[in-house]
Parts: structure tokens; C-alpha cells; sequence
């Protein structure tokens, strides 16, 4: 599946960084691809919930109407699908691979995991395919790459990459790394992520089916010497549900910032904080689910 060059144009135009205002650096392009696309597309579980029919299409143009046409966002397959055509439309070599959740150098060489597809607990940034590589996410969070083995292998000989975070920037031993998701590099094709999609937003056990977010990444401007005209990750917004809350940078504290009690006024919030705005069948179609905050108007 490939973009138009159109498509390509306006959606570089959607996240804020047409091709005039590009750097010549792969690997600092793909950071600030990453970075603005996470900014202004929303991992989000609206799209299930404000929805009349209630599906997802991993459709290239659909994902490109949903996301570009009518500003919504996505989650992870439908993220990084776009994405992954993005990249592909600006030249660069994409292999798309399927990661499983888990709970609880200067110049570009190699393989990096570009992933704008996991919402706050992501690495908002290029992870080099590096066996123990370690990085700042949103301080105080760390972020590590290894190639290793899971508790779920029965033969343990057998190897993943897993990607975890800490939420110290000292080596404190009391703060314990979480596994967020691990992957192979087998790669994926469009009928693997059809299956991955319909499970994901059809299922009652999915987690995205019983719970309505939305996240997206704050940036400010980047005052490192020789970095002019690049962004920075200064905090992250999420809405959970009924409340809208801010990280910023230095603290693992959550600030809300606007409490919701109303459809309307949930409504408001999904438009004000991540410009997603809901057509009046969207808004109805909330009351066919569990998740709305109150009763259909009579």
C-alpha cells in the first residue's frame, strides 16, 4: 500500500512538516517525523466508541480520510500503518513487525523501531535495534532495547526484542524496569494486521472496546545548538475517560486539567486538546456502548 504523492503532501501538511521544512539527516528526519506525528495524531480509542458502526478500516485510504480528511486519530495498527507509508513515500527502508503487550551513533546506521502507535508508554523516539541500547523518554523515564528471552518462553533459548522503561533516571534498583511490548523481526503483511485489527476493536475482552482514551505528545521548540527549527517532547495529554491530564517534563506526576461529567462536555474536550472533532452521528453513536458519561438527551 502506498500513498499518493498528494496524499503524502497533505499529510505531511496534517502533522506540520511539509517536505520544505525537512532535514537532510535520515535518522534526525524520522525523530522529528515520529515527534510530530505523535504531537498531532492521537493514539486514540475514539474512533471505536464515536463511531456508528463501531469497526475500523486498515484500508490505506481510509486511514488517510479518517486520519487527514476528518482529523481523527488511531491506535496502533492503524497508526503506524499510515505511518509506515509515510516513511516509505520519503524513501526510507520499512520492515512493519507485530509487537505483543506486555503488562504491567551521529550518523544513521542500521534498523531503528519507529513506533507512534503506543500511546504514553511509548519511546517517542527512534530506538536503534541495539542490544541494550538506553534512553530518555519524558524525564525522569528511561527507556531500554535488549534482545532477549520472555517469562512466557518455554524454551528460553529462543529471543525477543523487549522494550522496557523505568521511571528513575538514577540506577536505582528499588525502581524496577516494566516490560511494555516485545516483537520479532518477522515481518508483517496487511492480512496478519486485518486479524490483529478485527480482535482489537471487536472484542469484548479488548482492551481498546471497554476503554475510551486519547493521548497525544506536547513539543516545544528545540534550543540544542545546531538543532534550529527541530521539536522537542516536553510532556504528554491524555484523556482517560472522564478526565483530561497533563505529564510534563521532570515528573511522573499527572496533572488534571478539565474534568468531564457530560457527552457534551467530553465532546468539547476531545476538540479542544487533541482537535478531534465529532460529527452529530458520532456523538449519538456513544449511547450504543457502556462508556457514555450520561443518558440520551429525550
Amino acid at each position: 500500500m502506498s500513498l499518493t504523492s498528494e496524499q503524502l503532501d497533505r499529510l505531511l501538511e496534517h502533522i506540520e512538516y511539509p517536505k520544505s521544512k525537512h532535514v537532510s539527516d535520515p535518522l534526525r528526519l524520522l525523530q522529528q517525523l515520529m515527534l510530530r506525528h505523535i504531537a498531532r495524531v492521537p493514539f486514540e480509542s475514539v474512533g471505536i466508541h464515536y463511531n456508528p458502526t463501531h469497526l475500523l478500516s486498515l484500508e490505506l485510504d481510509d486511514l488517510f480520510d479518517k486520519i487527514v480528511v476528518r482529523s481523527k486519530g488511531g491506535y496502533c495498527v492503524e497508526l503506524n500503518a499510515l505511518f509506515a507509508a509515510l516513511l516509505r513515500g520519503l524513501g526510507y527502508s520499512v520492515l512493519t513487525v507485530g509487537g505483543r503487550v506486555r503488562a504491567g551513533g551521529p550518523k544513521y546506521s542500521g534498523w531503528y523501531v519507529a513506533d507512534v502507535g503506543y500511546g504514553g508508554d511509548a519511546a517517542m523516539q527512534p530506538m536503534p535495534l541495539v542490544h541494550g541500547a538506553e534512553f530518555t523518554v519524558l524525564a525522569p523515564r528511561r527507556g531500554r532495547l535488549e534482545y532477549r528471552s520472555i517469562d512466557l518462553h518455554t524454551d528460553k533459548s529462543q529471543r525477543l526484542w523487549v522494550y522496557s522503561t523505568r521511571d528513575s533516571m538514577d540506577d536505582d534498583e528499588s525502581v524496577p524496569w516494566v516490560e511494555q511490548n516485545c516483537f520479532a523481526e518477522l515481518e508483517q503483511f496487511y492480512n496478519d494486521y486485518y486479524q490483529m485489527n478485527y480482535y482489537t476493536n471487536t472484542n469484548p475482552k479488548s482492551f481498546f472496546k471497554s476503554t475510551l482514551l486519547a493521548m497525544r505528545a506536547l513539543m516545544e521548540d528545540d534550543k540544542t545548538p545546531g538543532r534550529e527549527g527541530d521539536v522537542r517532547l516536553a510532556g504528554i495529554l491524555t484523556l482517560y475517560k472522564d478526565e483530561v491530564r497533563r505529564r510534563s517534563e521532570g515528573s511522573m506526576e499527572k496533572e488534571v486539567l478539565e474534568k468531564m461529567t457530560t457527552e457534551p462536555e467530553r465532546v468539547a474536550a476531545l476538540e479542544k486538546w487533541f482537535r478531534i472533532p465529532l460529527t452529530e452521528a458520532d456523538r449519538e453513536s456513544i449511547y450504543t456502548t457502556d462508556l457514555a458519561l450520561d443518558k440520551k438527551p429525550e
